[in-house]
């Protein structure tokens, strides 16, 4: 029988995630938390053999306002895209480098995940753009992917696979990424509640996966490896969101990894695809029992690889055995 796989993406963001909706920097706590506990999940999958792809917003390789401002220089000079202004002003009020604004510079922590076993990094936008919020933006797009790939390549980074922010999947901008090397990425889970859409979200679907997170509403989202490739991309689609520990509803964390394992275990008995994603900002408080429960996860992951063979991959790793059973077929 094949064995399963086990594929876990984060978006990496820092404050570059929250600038569009956290005018007062109520977040930060959460932002800072996350530096702190990045290292912490770095122990953790070093030490259960997790393969994981880290999804980085570009502007945190810069290792300086100098570079930023200088790339926003040569690449965004289109303000009538509604997503430029705010990025500009953004970088506007940027301190000089990291260790005075560790908010938007993140070269420090980038260094300790590639020094890491089984770490790739992958691309989340250079500056968090949203991919459906701004339409008919496909040449803003591309000065921001190819914004993002200069920032990297400095750091001799040539990244395969790419996370939307927001998770505004559009279809219209593979293309622009496949152009420029971009040809895996991470798409949405097939059902309604999970359905890409522009600007926030009804308090209606975001209650309804709020309960899908804890009882099984929408399926085990796991799938089969061959189905991801489609026109030369290859997708790989998120099967759960790990939501942060419910520090004001302690009783429901035994129910949300319940279904996670639920899912984990029907992908590797049935030799399916099982794919977690979360922010490293949603450990930023309750660092501890956050990290104890990606630690009971990733026991459980060492258990159905002893059992089943389950096998923990990055979305690179993945997308490889994908494209070499094509050619094999």
């Amino acid at each position: 029988m094949k064995n399963g796989y086990f594929v876990i993406s984060l978006d990496f963001e820092l404050r570059w995630g929250s600038y569009t909706w956290d005018s007062e920097h109520t977040y930060d706590t959460n932002i800072f938390g996350a530096r702190k506990a990045i290292p912490d999940m770095l122990q953790m999958f070093e030490a259960y053999q997790i393969h994981a792809t880290w999804a980085t917003v570009g502007a945190l390789f810069a290792p300086s306002k100098t570079a930023i401002i200088n790339t926003n220089e040569q690449y965004f000079d289109d303000t009538s895209v509604p997503h430029v202004s705010p990025f500009l002003k953004e970088c506007a009020e940027l301190g000089e480098e990291e260790s005075e604004d560790p908010s938007h510079y993140a070269l420090s922590l980038i260094k300790k995940i590639r020094a890491t076993a089984h770490q790739e990094l992958g691309l989340h936008t250079f500056s968090h753009f949203y991919c459906l919020d701004n339409k008919n933006a496909e040449e803003t797009f591309e000065r921001d992917t190819r914004a993002a790939l200069a920032m990297m390549d400095a750091q001799n980074i040539q990244p395969t696979s790419f996370v939307f922010p927001r998770n505004q999947f559009n279809p219209a901008l593979l293309d622009v990424l496949k152009k420029h090397g971009l040809d895996v990425v991470r798409g949405n889970e097939n059902h309604s509640l999970y359905r890409e859409r522009e600007g926030r979200e009804r308090k209606l679907h975001r209650a309804l996966r709020l309960m899908d997170s804890y009882i099984n509403i929408s399926g085990h989202h796991t799938f089969a490896s061959d189905t991801c490739l489609k026109d030369g991309m290859i997708n790989i689609p998120s099967s759960r969101f790990l939501r942060p520990y419910a520090k004001k509803a302690p009783f429901l964390e035994s129910l949300k990894l319940h279904r996670i394992k639920k899912a984990m275990r029907h992908a590797s008995k049935h030799g399916e695809v099982f794919h977690l994603w979360f922010h490293p900002h949603n450990f930023g408080r309750d660092i501890e029992e956050n990290i104890k429960m990606l630690q009971e996860i990733c026991e459980y992951y060492e258990d159905l690889q002893n059992e089943f063979g389950f096998e923990s991959v990055t979305m690179q790793e993945l997308a490889q055995k994908v494209k070499r059973k094509e050619v094999t077929a």
